[in-house]
Parts: C-alpha cells; sequence; structure tokens
C-alpha cells in the first residue's frame, strides 16, 4: 500500500537531524537511489529481474540465442541481444518502453526528494530509468542531465541520472559493457559531487549485478565510509548475507539505517522542515511576543506531514527559485509570525495550501524576490477565483515581500469594470475583491 505519512510533530530519529544539519550548513547530503524507490505504490516499477523477463519475452521471438539465457539475468539478456548486428538499438528501444518509465506515479520517496532538490537541501544521483523523481513536484520542474550535452543546456540542482533515462532511449546503459565503460561525462558528475560529501544510498537494499560497479565507483569516490549511509530495512538483519558487506565492509552500525526509503525521506524532511523553522525563532529569541506568535504558527504547520509542509511553502512563494530555500527565506518567517499573531494556535494547515483558522480561512503568500506589490496583489487574486472556480470557501490573504505599499481595494477589480458595462454587473464572482493584509501591519498592529 502507498505510504502513510506521520506529522513533522512526531519522532525524528537522530540520524535524520543529524543529515538535516549537515544540509543545512556544512553542505549538500547526496542521495544516491537506486530501484528500491520505484517498486512501492503508487509508482509499482519493476525489479531488474522482472524488467529483464519483460525484455527476453518481448525480443525472443526475434532473437532466438534467448532460448538458452536466463530471462531473470538482466545483463545476460542485453549482451545477447546487443551482439546481433542491430541488436542494440533494438535492446535500447525496447528496455525503454518494457515498463512505464515515463508515466509511472511518483510516490512519497520521489516527491520528497524533488521538493528537498528544490530547497537545494540535497543533491540526487540515480540509476534508474524512470522520471519519477523530476516530476515529482509538480508545476515547479527538475532538469535532469542524461547527456553530456544536458551539461550545457541546464543549471544545477539537476537529477543527475548515472545509466541514462527512458526518455532518450540511446542514452541507457544495460549491457556489460556500457556498465563497465560509462561515458566520461558520467564519471566526471560523480566524482564532482560524491568526493568528501556524505552520501545516503536509498532503494539499494541489496547490491545487484548491474549496478555494483556504480556502487564501488561512488564508494571509492566519497573516500571515507565515514561519509556513507546505507538505507534498507533489512541492512541490520541481513547485513552477513548482504552485498553490501563486500562493497562497505567497515560500515559502522549506526550508520546502516532499517528504514523503507518512502519512511527515511519523510524522517529527512520533517528533520529539515523542523530545522529550517527553528532558524527564524533563533532570530527572535529577545523579543518573547513575536517568538510565542512564531510558535503558534509552527505548531499547527507541525501536525501535517513533512511533505504537505514542503510543498505549502514552495507554493507560498509566488516565484520560487529552484534550489533556493524558501523555508529559509526572512519573508516566510515574517508571515508565520504574522498569522500567528492573527490565528494564534488554531492555525491548521488545510488543502489548497489554505490555513483553517479560527479567524476564518486564511492563505499566505511571499516573494523572496525583489518584486512590486502588484505582483502579490495578483497572486492573491488569481487563488482567490481559484478557490471561488471549485466551490471553496474564500480566504484572506496574508502577504509578505514586495516593494511598496497595498493599495486599498476598490468594489470592483478594475478589469471587470473595464471590460464589462456597469449595468450588466452583479453581486457574484465577477465581484470577488481580495482582502489582503501585509505582514508588516499585522505585526506592527
Amino acid at each position: 500500500m502507498p505510504h502513510l505519512p506521520s506529522s513533522v510533530a512526531a519522532s525524528v530519529p537522530p540520524y535524520a537531524v543529524a543529515l538535516a544539519l549537515q544540509a543545512m550548513s556544512a553542505g549538500k547530503i547526496v542521495i544516491y537511489a537506486g530501484a528500491g524507490i520505484s517498486l512501492s505504490q503508487p509508482t509499482n516499477l519493476p525489479t531488474g529481474a522482472d524488467l529483464a523477463r519483460q525484455i527476453h519475452t518481448r525480443l525472443r521471438p526475434t532473437f532466438s540465442a534467448l532460448d538458452n539465457i536466463n530471462s531473470w539475468d538482466l545483463v545476460a539478456v542485453a549482451d545477447t541481444v546487443a551482439g546481433f548486428l542491430g541488436g542494440e538499438a533494438a535492446l535500447r528501444q525496447t528496455s525503454a518502453t518494457a515498463a512505464d518509465f515515463k508515466s509511472a506515479k511518483p510516490g512519497y520517496a520521489h516527491r520528497v526528494l524533488a521538493h528537498l532538490m528544490l530547497e537545494g537541501a540535497i543533491d540526487v544521483l540515480t540509476t534508474n530509468w524512470d522520471n519519477c523523481i523530476e516530476r515529482g513536484a509538480g508545476e515547479e520542474r527538475l532538469p535532469t542531465v542524461t547527456t553530456s550535452r544536458d551539461l550545457v543546456d541546464v543549471t544545477p540542482p539537476w537529477v543527475l541520472k548515472i545509466h541514462g533515462c527512458a526518455s532518450q532511449p540511446n542514452s541507457l546503459l544495460v549491457t556489460s559493457e556500457h556498465l563497465r565503460d560509462p561515458p566520461a561525462w558520467v564519471r566526471e558528475q560523480t566524482h564532482a559531487r560524491l568526493g568528501s560529501a556524505v552520501v545516503v544510498f536509498i532503494g539499494i537494499g541489496d547490491v545487484a549485478g548491474y549496478v555494483k560497479q556504480r556502487i564501488e565507483e561512488a564508494i571509492n569516490e566519497v573516500g571515507s565510509v565515514e561519509n556513507i549511509r546505507v538505507v534498507s530495512p533489512d541492512i541490520e538483519s541481513d547485513w552477513e548475507e548482504s552485498q553490501w558487506k563486500t562493497v562497505a565492509s567497515n560500515l559502522r552500525d549506526d550508520h546502516k539505517i532499517p528504514a523503507t526509503a518512502d519512511m527515511f525521506m519523510e524522517q529527512l524532511a520533517s528533520a529539515y522542515v523542523m530545522g529550517r523553522l527553528s532558524q527564524h525563532s533563533a532570530g527572535l529569541t529577545t523579543d518573547k511576543v513575536l517568538t510565542a506568535d512564531l510558535d503558534a504558527a509552527k505548531q499547527g504547520l507541525f501536525e501535517s506531514d513533512a511533505l504537505s509542509v514542503l510543498q505549502w511553502a514552495r507554493g507560498a512563494d509566488i516565484n520560487p527559485r529552484v534550489g533556493e530555500a524558501v523555508l529559509k527565506s526572512p519573508e516566510l518567517g515574517k508571515v508565520l509570525v504574522a498569522l500567528g499573531r492573527l490565528a494564534g494556535d488554531s492555525v491548521r494547515l488545510g488543502h489548497n495550501h489554505v490555513f483553517y483558522t479560527d479567524q476564518g480561512p486564511i492563505e499566505v503568500l511571499v516573494t523572496t524576490q525583489t518584486l512590486p506589490q502588484r505582483r502579490l496583489i495578483e497572486a492573491a487574486e488569481n487563488r482567490l477565483h481559484e478557490h471561488a472556480h471549485r466551490g471553496e470557501p474564500h480566504p484572506r490573504f496574508l502577504v509578505a515581500g514586495g516593494v511598496g505599499r497595498i493599495p486599498k481595494p476598490d468594489s470592483l477589480p478594475h478589469s471587470i469594470i473595464g471590460e464589462t458595462n456597469e449595468f450588466d454587473i452583479v453581486d457574484g464572482p465577477l465581484a470577488l475583491v481580495a482582502d489582503i493584509r501585509h505582514a508588516d501591519e499585522v505585526i506592527e498592529s
């Protein structure tokens, strides 16, 4: 069944706190993701063995040599097909369509990975062919690097796909020769990201043959086993029989994390959310009133799960930038103080980014860039019409950031008066006027 997350306020293990602090202060955490993150619901992509069988079944009528090949051995199937003239192209095209790599629904781990990348907290390398991570944040898409050409066209952070992507079949590394001698840019980019970094391996419960060389190379690039963490539900109980013992024999017991990928990413995200918001509290230590207001808003946020908070934060910024932390921004800290001032401890994060409070529904908007107040007003008006279109209660808007003062609204939006005969205007959606207050005004009142 799909992962069922807990609230941010639920227990966060020490290893998650330590990793989150590392991500916020000493440098990014690198997540090295394998096929395991895409196996569970709702993604349900196949294991390497199941994928091999799919490819074997599709190509066996054309390549009769597969009759004598173990259908569960991905590399053996690939090597056999690639040995024929034109076989490599057929292999890659078949591999790219053997599962729903381009349309599978991103799972909890995918979505948290995407949002933590957008926040600039982590780097991600993956051996997976699917595009679930880059689709995990919805409208705010992450760039990917699948070929050397991509390095010229995109700016970090990006998802580094070291075994290629199904969206570009010619990039897939499948055969033993592909895996033994990957493109030079793959080695260079892996080296650039892993050297002296803290690297967390997730979705690699055991080291299958087709990824073992990449894992060994990655561990060598990290330099010190002290900087390695391995996340797998059975990593402690099955250590003696695990391939991990052969590739990281000196891994410390407290660096073996017995959790699923979904659970680990939830814990890491919860620790990150708590850490970022605690930074705002640290800046208010001399003002007990403002600290109490912020704590009230934080308490309401912490009753939601970490992914919901990350989604809310990215959605609250009217123009977020990939790789820059909205949760860290002074504007977000200020608007939370104002939210606590207005609603106290009644704040609860609901759906569509709206807070439900004893003062009615409130939605917050911020701009972390130097933009005119007009942009915040336009964003609030657009959000209001979206809520009205869905038949939802109309929230008030609390905003922070922006240059200039918020003008008092007219009885009707200028755009409607300018386009409609005044005698045709009656009460209804056309008469919607956003109730907007700036955080500074609330705090100073």
